[in-house]
């Protein structure tokens, strides 16, 4: 069964003409994951979801090159819970993910006539589960969506977390809001019909959280590199990244408190990187290229060995990932580290890794030490 809720409570407290409010609000859903999830158990689970909210249809919004593999089982199982609904696609790439994007989709859901509790399905990538996030927070205020995440990226990382954005400008993720889905059904077995390139991208993110928080799941990535993990063994990894993430997340879900966030690994130059290519290259890649990054650094000031060095670079490395950005591109990027600074209030707050399970937040890292990391990893055979 699915569960779904939301508590709120609101307190006044008036004196001398000055009112204190105190909001509260808790959202209560469940992750469902499950090798074969999405032909075995996805319809139950939609209509369970969709009852408990009252949802009188259900909007599929997906990516055309998910639609592409997966469209057909998605929509026995929507079709399966007796609902009216209708599919809405979204061009894939990260050209969706922008305010003609946004919308584009939200136009698409007012001339339906979605109303409030109409459920968004969200199915695709990292795209797909950002734009729609952000979509179900400003429609109408706010209306229900889940996600079945199709990449390997989104299924440790976009849809974990609440978080939608879009990009603007040259600059990711700078509009977007914390609106949390009503379920999550993930099926790593989606994942097969992608490049391994994807796939790789993908694992970044899982090598990103490994590295702060669980070194058993480093050295799991270390032994299965080659070839690249499926069936059980990347159910696993993805279930191990998974709670790695949500552990991270669970004191500051909102990003309320504190600003300095060890998710951040690798993604103070990986989304400038991204974006001074015109996401050209994938998240993961760039998030890749920003990790060899920080432990260069972390290593030339003296915050980590040598060999620790070596072991985050060789794993990366062992995934053909990213190990550094092109010198021509050494400007932009840092020009677009600026916008990240103004995100993050001032200070950079980047992450550093010291090795698998230990990594510390450094305020920030001029352009001289900027280029020696860059220098450093050139300089490696």
């Amino acid at each position: 069964m699915s569960t779904a809720s939301s508590s709120s409570r609101l307190a006044v407290d008036a004196s001398d003409n000055i009112f204190t409010v105190t909001a509260h609000r808790a959202d209560t859903y469940r992750i469902h994951l499950a090798e074969g999830l999405a032909t075995d158990g996805l319809s139950d689970r939609l209509g369970s979801l969709a009852a408990q909210l009252a949802a009188p249809e259900i909007v599929i919004v997906i990516d055309t090159g998910a639609a592409e593999h997966h469209l057909g089982a998605i929509t026995a199982a929507v079709v399966s819970t007796g609902l009216r609904f209708r599919t809405v696609p979204v061009p894939a790439g990260e050209h969706s993910k922008s305010p003609d994007g946004l919308s584009n989709l939200i136009r698409a859901l007012h001339q339906h006539g979605a109303t409030r509790r109409t459920l968004l399905l969200g199915v695709g990538g990292g795209v797909v589960c950002d734009l729609v996030t952000a979509a179900a927070a400003l429609y109408m205020r706010g209306m229900p969506y889940a996600l079945v995440p199709t990449t390997v990226l989104a299924q440790v990382d976009a849809a974990i977390g609440g978080k939608g954005g879009i990009d603007y400008g040259a600059a990711k993720n700078l509009l977007g809001a914390f609106h949390h889905p009503a379920g999550v059904y993930i099926d790593p077995a989606l994942t097969s019909t992608l490049p391994d390139r994807h796939i790789r991208a993908g694992l970044a993110e899982v090598i990103k959280v490994a590295l702060i928080i669980n070194p058993q799941l480093f050295a799991t990535l270390e032994r299965t590199a080659n070839p690249l993990p499926d069936g059980q063994a990347l159910t696993g990894i993805v279930r191990d990244a998974i709670a790695a993430k949500l552990l991270l997340l669970a004191p500051d879900p909102f990003e309320q408190k504190d600003l300095r966030r060890l998710l951040n690994l690798g993604h103070c130059v990986g989304h400038p990187y991204e974006a001074a290519t015109g996401y050209r290259i994938l998240h993961g890649e760039a998030v890749a290229a920003g990790t060899a990054i920080a432990a260069a650094h972390a290593y030339l000031t003296g915050e980590t060995e040598l060999e620790d060095r070596d072991r985050v670079l060789g794993l990366l490395a062992a995934y053909q990932l990213p190990l550094t950005i092109p010198d021509e591109m050494r400007d932009a990027v840092w020009d677009g580290i600026a916008t990240v600074r103004r995100i993050r209030n001032g200070p950079l707050h980047l992450v550093l890794p010291h090795h698998p399970g230990h990594c510390t937040i450094t305020d920030d890292i001029d352009r001289p030490a900027f280029d020696k990391a860059l220098n450093d990893l050139a300089a490696r055979p």
